[in-house]
C-alpha cells in the first residue's frame, strides 16, 4: 500500500540495488533480528502502519486467548522509530478485530471494517497520533472484513470485496482523503475475501486469489483481476496455478509481483510452499519456486530486500528469505519462540523494520512481543 511519488535519484538507486546480481551467493546472514519493544497489549489480526516519517501505529486486533476481543482491542500503540519505543497509547472509537488500516496524509491513519461487538463493521475512523484519538469517518457501503485495501497513485484508497458477515462480496468503493468521502466504483468479477492487492508501476492494482475463507464451504480462487483507476473497472488478469487465500504478495524491483504461500480450501491442513510470479508485460503467472516452509496468514509479513530477495517473516517459528533468482527459501537462524500467524511487518526506515504481534498457532494466544529486523544496505 505505498503511494507512488515519482522517480527520484534515491528511488532509482534503491531499485538498482534491489535488482543487482549476486543474489544466489547471499544468504540470511546479513539480516539480523533482535527482540523489540513490548506492545501495550498482546495483538493478532491487528494492523501495523507507518505514518509520517518517524511513527508506527499498532492498531486494534484480538488481544485475548482464542483471538477474542478485549478492552485493548480499542487501543493503538504509538511507536517512535528513533529508539523503537512505545511512547503512548491511543484509543479507537470501538474495539476492532481484524481491522484494515492505511496511512493518510498528515500522519493520520484510516481504519475500517473488521469485527466490532461480534459483527462485521461498516464503520470507519481516522486516527490522529498527535491527539491519540479517532474521529468518525464515512460509513462503508456495506460491512467488510478482510477486503483488499490499496492506496492509489493519486492518494485515493481502493477498498474492494471482503466478507460482510454472511458471504463474500464483489463490490468496491474508493475513499478520497481530500474530500473525506467514499464513492462506489466498479465491481470485482469474482467475490473475494483474503485476497492480496498490489499497486503496479503504472498505477493499476493487481488483485490476486482470496475467495471464501470465512465460512463453509470454503473457496480458494486462482483467478486474478486488475483494477484501472482511470476507468474504475476490473479486468481479468490470468490465473494462478494454485488457488490460494491468506497468502502474501510483494512488488519486485522490475515491476512484477511475487505471490507467496497461503492456503487452499483445507486452511490449516492446506498451507502452501509454492511461489508464483505475475509477469506484468506478459499478463500471466509463472512458477517461481518454493518456500523452505509452508506458510499462511502472511499478507502483512513480507518485505522486499536488496539483491533480489524477499523476507517472509510470518507463519512459522523462524522467518525465511526467498531468493528470487534461484526460487528457493532459506530459514533465518533465529527462533521466534513459536509458530506465529497474523504477524505484521513494516519498514521503519532504510535499515530497520519492525515485526510485531501475531498469535501462536494451535493455542491461538496473541503475543505482545515485537522484533527489530536490521536490514542490509541497498
Amino acid at each position: 500500500m505505498r503511494r507512488l511519488l515519482g522517480l527520484s535519484a534515491a528511488a532509482l538507486a534503491l531499485a538498482a540495488c534491489m535488482s543487482g546480481g549476486g543474489a544466489a551467493e547471499k544468504d540470511a546472514a546479513d539480516v539480523r533480528i533482535e527482540q523489540g519493544p513490548g506492545l501495550g497489549a498482546p495483538r493478532a489480526t491487528h494492523q501495523l502502519v507507518a505514518v509520517g516519517s518517524d511513527t508506527l501505529l499498532a492498531i486494534g486486533g484480538c488481544v485475548e486467548s482464542g483471538c477474542e476481543a478485549g478492552p485493548a482491542s480499542a487501543t493503538v500503540d504509538i511507536i517512535a522509530v528513533p529508539g523503537m519505543k512505545v511512547i503512548a497509547t491511543g484509543r479507537l472509537l470501538a474495539p476492532r478485530i481484524q481491522p484494515s488500516a492505511v496511512a493518510l496524509p498528515g500522519g493520520k491513519a484510516l481504519i475500517l471494517g473488521g469485527w466490532v461487538d461480534g459483527r462485521v463493521s461498516a464503520a470507519t475512523e481516522i486516527f490522529e497520533p498527535a491527539t491519540g484519538r479517532s474521529v468518525a469517518g464515512p460509513a462503508l457501503a456495506v460491512p467488510r472484513n478482510a477486503p483488499t485495501v490499496v492506496t492509489l497513485t493519486d492518494g485515493r484508497i481502493l477498498i474492494a470485496g471482503g466478507y460482510d458477515g454472511k458471504d463474500v462480496r464483489a463490490d468496491a468503493e474508493i475513499f478520497d482523503p481530500a474530500t473525506g468521502r467514499l464513492t462506489r466504483t466498479g465491481s470485482l468479477a469474482a467475490a473475494r475475501s483474503g485476497a492480496t492487492g498490489t499497486l503496479l508501476a503504472d498505477g493499476r492494482v493487481l488483485i490476486v486469489g482470496g475467495g471464501r475463507p470465512d465460512r463453509e464451504p470454503r473457496r480458494a480462487l486462482a483467478s486474478a483481476e486488475i483494477f484501472d483507476p482511470a476507468s474504475g473497472r476490473f479486468a481479468a488478469a490470468g490465473s494462478l496455478a494454485q488457488g490460494r487465500y491468506k497468502h502474501g504478495a510483494v512488488r519486485l524491483a522490475d515491476g512484477d509481483v511475487l505471490i507467496v504461500g497461503g492456503s487452499d480450501i483445507r486452511d490449516y491442513g492446506g498451507k502452501l510452499r509454492s511461489v508464483e510470479r505475475y509477469d506484468v508485460a506478459a499478463g500471466r503467472f509463472v512458477p517461481a519456486g518454493n518456500l523452505a516452509d509452508p506458510r499462511f496468514k502472511i499478507a502483512d509479513g513480507l518485505l522486499l530486500l536488496p539483491g533480489g530477495r524477499v523476507l517472509v517473516a510470518a507463519g512459522d517459528t523462524a522467518p525465511e528469505i526467498f531468493d528470487i533468482a534461484s526460487g528457493t527459501g532459506r530459514r533465518i537462524d533465529y527462533d521466534l519462540g513459536g509458530q506465529w500467524n497474523y504477524m505484521t511487518l513494516v519498514r521503519a526506515d532504510a535499515r530497520t523494520a519492525l515485526l510485531a504481534g501475531g498469535y501462536r498457532e494451535g493455542r491461538i494466544e496473541p503475543s505482545a512481543q515485537s522484533w527489530i529486523v536490521h536490514l542490509p544496505k541497498g
